[in-house]
């Protein structure tokens, strides 16, 4: 029974791997962004594919692919993001590795919902682009963080590209929360350009 247990749950994390997976091959592809509009010179674009509906954020910005180690500098993110209801713990491993692990917590996001937690690898694809996607709630490192008052998120990856002066950001996470699409698109696309522009703000400004 236990060895069943123990198969079906790397079945499911196996499954999530490869959702998470197909999130960065879609992000990376070929296919037609939808322009939305432009703020404050970042202008964001979506991608529809069946109810799938991923960010991509651009801003033609003077930056080198340095600004990419701001990004993996996990254990800054608590000075770099200015939204207080965020809380990110790098999560260090036993074994040195070139992959980086990450604990963040959503506080208060709407009355009456549980906060949200993640924890995320992130990983360097090569000297312009930096990836990271969601681990599943199986995954032994939620161990320190198993708590039964906050929903753990697990589908969900992103990009950090630098290319020809133009900083890109793709992101999409499923908050799993039951309101309308509308309201949840909205509330996302604010958060993120929030967090797109402290962190060419920390990179600039140091």
């Amino acid at each position: 029974m236990i060895r069943f247990i123990i198969i079906a749950l790397s079945f499911i994390y196996t499954i999530y791997g490869l959702n998470n997976n197909s999130l960065l091959s879609s992000m990376n592809s070929k296919e037609n962004w939808v322009y939305q509009y432009t703020l404050d010179d970042i202008k964001l674009y979506r991608i529809e594919n069946d109810s799938l509906s991923i960010i991509k954020l651009v801003k033609d910005v003077n930056v080198s692919n340095d600004i990419l180690s701001v990004i993996s500098k996990i254990s800054d993110y608590n000075n770099v993001i200015s939204n207080k209801k965020i809380f990110t713990q790098e999560i260090m491993l036993d074994s040195p590795s070139d992959t980086l692990y990450g604990y963040q917590k959503v506080s208060n996001i709407i009355p009456f919902i549980k906060n949200r937690h993640i924890i995320f690898k992130m990983f360097k694809v090569d000297d312009n682009r930096l990836d990271w996607k969601l681990l599943h709630y199986t995954d032994i490192l939620f161990n320190n963080y198993n708590n039964d008052s906050d929903k753990i998120l697990s589908y969900g990856a992103g990009s950090w590209q630098v290319h020809n002066n133009q900083l890109i950001h793709y992101y999409y996470i499923d908050s799993e929360i039951s309101l309308p699409d509308f309201l949840i698109k909205k509330a996302t696309e604010r958060s993120v350009i929030n967090i797109f522009k402290d962190v060419l703000y920390f990179y600039q400004s140091n």
